[in-house]
């Protein structure tokens, strides 16, 4: 049974994100709500009396969240718990993950301002460089479904070794999703070796145990032809592997998941 991290910080698209959650994987996974309170410095007295009542909060909160989703789907009380960090989320998670413990977190990508803390931006950044385990990043506006397809960005890389990474594979099978294997070349590449079918033949694996099929497109950057092929796809998902220290990152100070995980209109599912 899975163990999914669901980081909330009660806005409306947190919510969102714990219902996509739940109504995906249902009675087969445990959810543990979790959210990271931050204490501010202060004298020590003080400290310890602020740190009590914000936690207090935090676990109020969070109940009250799990009563809504309980409400909804009776089946998963006893699937449901809860836990109140102190920390940023990026911290929180960073704790709670240390032990591998979890398989999966699911997380909006954008939330409310103010005194509630926002998944956006270096919140949901930190998240995907700090902690080992897959994120599954849900934006405010998607429209959430069973996956049917899952486009995977695959570089050169896996390309040539012609093998998916296995969380990748257990959630395409889970809900019996199709894998769209998607190459981005730079514009004109396609036509120095005759057709795209004559790209298909450079992959030295088979992409065994997944129904997939391979494409490429040209585009003048690597989030440009993605987002074009999701357009015109009908695309459920987009999943990409988050490389630490790869050419993008060094170049423009963030990688190409990270870019997409504040643009995509769909679910993205990352895993290093």
């Amino acid at each position: 049974m899975l163990n999914i991290l669901i980081p909330t910080d009660f806005s409306d698209n947190a919510n969102k994100a714990m219902r996509y959650a739940v109504e995906l994987f249902g009675e087969e996974a445990n959810y543990v709500l979790v959210n990271g309170f931050e204490i501010p410095h202060s004298g020590a007295t003080m400290l310890i009396s602020i740190a009590d009542i914000l936690e207090k909060d935090s676990i109020q909160l969070l109940n009250e969240a799990k009563e809504a989703l309980v409400s909804t789907m009776p089946r998963l009380e006893q699937n449901i718990s809860i836990k109140a960090v102190a920390g940023s989320p990026s911290v929180a998670l960073k704790k709670l993950t240390a032990k591998g413990e979890y398989d999966l977190i699911i997380m909006g990508t954008k939330g409310a301002s103010g005194l509630k803390e926002v998944l956006i931006g270096s919140v949901a950044s930190n998240v995907l460089s700090d902690v080992d385990c897959p994120v599954m990043a849900i934006p405010a506006d998607a429209e959430l479904q069973v996956p049917t397809k899952i486009v995977f960005a695959a570089d050169d890389q896996v390309l040539i070794e012609g093998k998916l990474p296995q969380v990748l594979v257990d959630l395409s099978n889970r809900f019996d999703a199709e894998v769209l294997i998607l190459n981005v070349v730079q514009k004109g590449e396609l036509g120095h070796v005759g057709n795209a079918e004559g790209q298909k033949r450079r992959s030295e694996g088979s992409f065994e145990g997944v129904r997939h099929s391979i494409h490429f497109v040209e585009a003048a950057n690597i989030n440009e032809g993605i987002e074009t092929f999701i357009k015109a796809n009908e695309v459920d998902v987009l999943a990409m592997v988050n490389r630490k220290n790869d050419l993008f990152s060094r170049m423009f100070g963030t990688s190409n998941t990270k870019a997409m995980m504040m643009h995509s209109s769909i679910p993205l599912f990352a895993f290093h």
